[in-house]
């Protein structure tokens, strides 16, 4: 009996069709997950087996040339792609090349054996396969127990816990039970920034190998480590966004560490959430997903709260003390008489955290010198040349940089339009407050990270091992440095600008706000020593900030909520922005225009309700790479729905579920 074999076929991503139906000859043996060679037109192409079926086709079928000695992916991963092919508006393709690293996906075997090339390995490899450090003794408090019991009766648990609560305590012991049965345990973070401490406290706690599934590790690691866990030869496997589709078999936990966090939105195609990807996961595996903040998604605590999922709580720290935190209102200090970015109080802080010899983090969500360079007198800034967007100073490059394509120029002279040479760098990035930090307190040890300074394998293993070790004094970054790190020598932390995500035309603004400070906030404390925590701000009478300086997550929950349900953003609707990029501004503008008009025709035709199209408006973008870019917004219930009704062809992306 002849076999087929549905095929997404690599060299087809451009295209709409989803597979490629071939014959599998005698002889070869494939099953789902299958990489194959295939012929495509007029040349051999790769693909992945995703069925097999022996109905025929009726059409003529080629045959599959080639097919790997084993399938690279796991018969759930297969169903996976469906399921995040399906809510994500993209091809099958697109989401299995998201399951696999560059080199494996290019070659079927790279990084599947020992490589004699290789002379070094990437401290944090080191780490999680040498010597595993002395465990210490934990007894797990009531409120701990407590939660692990619902974790165990349940298939999705939010862990919703104050900072310094135990989460991780309570994932570990989930951890040791699912081992104990012979399963597999994944461990999501957010930033690569809190895999070191992660790390070194799995190795601690658990016997049992690790695999270490993260961006910053070399190409070829990346494949050694993935093939690691295709294997089954680590047992826990721990890593960022990316991580969730590794290929990791009898798989029985997973736990989402920072649930909510913007990290965990993929900003490029295939633009997947790590956390919606990870509760299919667990549906398709059967595995337990737990998902722990002490700032969740108010999408996610409405969910919680309606019984749509499970909600474990821990209301008290097990160690160390809640900092006091004070927010600074820096339009007094504007009054008084102080320009300067750091107010009067937020320095005596530092100052008096120096002389007691401990450790201050700085906060400021900007990268660079300064944010913009503008003439003063036409009030024109510098702008990239093909981003509407000013663009940044940077002390590495001597110049200006855009963040968004990389284009980099002198600092001018003069002014490009008016020929003025009153030009000035305003604004404030970490660099230039690590410059500022280094004149006040010049006898103090700065480190800096960001994405500037964390570049390299081992970069921010290193910035990481200088602090927590106290070989520095005090540590600015961006929001690396909110989430996760447990450094107990920290007793003052200052949020220079707790404005700036108020100021983005986001409907979580409110929300990422509340989250990166209360989070800020719990680096500070975790020792028990007397700490403080500064907040500068212009709108200190904000409720997101006023919760987050008190610590009441219930209460900004409560005074979000409404706003949520009045202007139908999620959890009461679901959000896709359909966006059209051209050369041409007119031209993009247009077709946005006649996609918006056929949607809402097509929604009436079908008689769908329940959705409502918005736009075409240009992105908070504009400009991108030389490209202008138009959106479509459609908002409401049950988006998949619409989705035959969605432009496509060259120039369109979709992004379901923006976190912005």
């Amino acid at each position: 009996m002849a076999l087929y074999a549905e095929v997404a076929v690599e060299a087809a991503r451009g295209i709409a069709r989803e597979t490629y139906t071939y014959a599998v000859p005698d002889g070869v043996d494939v099953v789902p997950g299958h990489r194959v060679t295939v012929p495509f037109g007029r040349r051999d192409t790769y693909g992945f087996v995703v069925s097999l079926g022996t109905e025929d086709p009726g059409v003529e079928t080629k045959a599959i040339a080639t097919a790997g000695r084993e399938p690279l992916l796991l018969p759930h991963q297969v169903a996976l792609a469906r399921l995040v092919a399906d809510h994500y508006w993209l091809p099958l393709i697109e989401c299995i090349r998201a399951m696999l690293p560059p080199r494996v996906r290019g070659s079927g075997s790279a990084g599947s054996g020992e490589s004699s090339r290789q002379r070094r390995h990437t401290r944090l490899l080191e780490l999680a396969t040498g010597p595993a450090p002395a465990a210490e003794s934990v007894t797990l408090t009531d409120e701990q127990r407590a939660a692990l019991d619902v974790i165990d009766t349940n298939p999705v648990t939010l862990l919703h816990g104050v900072i310094a609560s135990g989460k991780t305590e309570v994932y570990l012991a989930a951890a040791e039970r699912a081992l104990a049965e012979g399963l597999r345990v994944l461990l999501l973070v957010p930033e690569i920034s809190l895999t070191p401490q992660l790390v070194q406290r799995v190795r601690a706690r658990l016997n049992a190998p690790v695999a270490v599934l993260q961006s910053q590790l070399t190409e070829l690691e990346r494949a050694q480590q993935w093939w690691r866990t295709r294997r089954g030869e680590a047992q826990v496997v721990l890593g960022s966004r990316s991580a969730v589709f590794a290929p990791i078999p009898r798989l029985g936990l997973i736990c989402l560490d920072e649930e909510g966090s913007a990290a965990y939105k993929q900003d490029r195609t295939p633009r997947y959430e790590a956390g919606w990807v990870a509760r299919r996961l667990a549906s398709v595996t059967g595995a337990r997903l737990v998902m722990g903040s002490a700032t969740p998604a108010v999408a996610t605590y409405y969910e919680s709260s309606q019984g749509v999922t499970a909600r474990a709580t821990l209301i008290r720290r097990v160690r160390g003390d809640d900092a006091e935190v004070e927010l600074v209102d820096m339009r007094d200090e504007a009054e008084s008489g102080n320009r300067q970015p750091l107010s009067r109080r937020l320095v005596e802080a530092v100052t008096h955290t120096l002389e007691n010899e401990e450790q201050t983090i700085l906060y400021l969500n900007r990268r660079g010198l300064a944010t913009y360079v503008m003439c003063h007198d036409c009030g024109r800034s510098v702008q990239c040349l093909g981003c509407s967007v000013a663009l940044v100073q940077h002390a590495e490059v001597e110049g200006l940089v855009c963040h968004y394509c990389g284009y980099s120029r002198t600092m001018p002279a003069v002014c490009d339009h008016c020929g003025s040479r009153n030009i000035r760098a305003l604004g404030m990035g970490t660099q230039r407050l690590e410059g500022m930090v280094k004149r006040l307190w010049s006898q103090a040890r700065v480190l800096r990270l960001d994405s500037d300074a964390a570049r390299g394998p081992d970069s921010y293993f290193r910035i990481w091992e200088t602090f927590s070790e106290r070989r520095a004094d005090i540590l600015v970054g961006t929001q690396l440095v909110t989430r996760g790190l447990d450094l107990p020598g920290v007793s003052c932390v200052g949020v220079v600008d707790a404005d700036l995500p108020l100021h983005f035309p986001d409907y979580r603004s409110a929300e990422n706000t509340f989250a990166l400070v209360a989070q800020v906030t719990g680096r500070a404390g975790r020792d028990g020593r007397p700490s403080r925590v500064i907040v500068q701000t212009s709108n200190p009478e904000h409720y997101s900030l006023r919760c987050a300086a008190a610590g009441d997550y219930q209460g900004f929950y409560e005074a979000e909520l409404p706003a949520r349900k009045a202007f139908v953003f999620p959890p009461f609707a679901g959000l896709a922005v359909l966006t059209r990029t051209d050369p041409d501004d007119g031209r993009a503008a247009s077709s946005a225009r006649e996609a918006a008009e056929s949607i809402a025709s097509g929604l009436l035709k079908d008689e769908i309700a329940g959705i409502r199209v918005m736009g075409p408006s240009p992105a908070f973008i504009h400009r991108l790479r030389g490209e202008y870019r138009w959106q479509v917004t459609l908002k409401g219930d049950g988006l998949e729905r619409a989705r035959h009704l969605a432009p496509r062809g060259k120039g369109w992306s979709y992004d379901i579920d923006p976190v912005n």
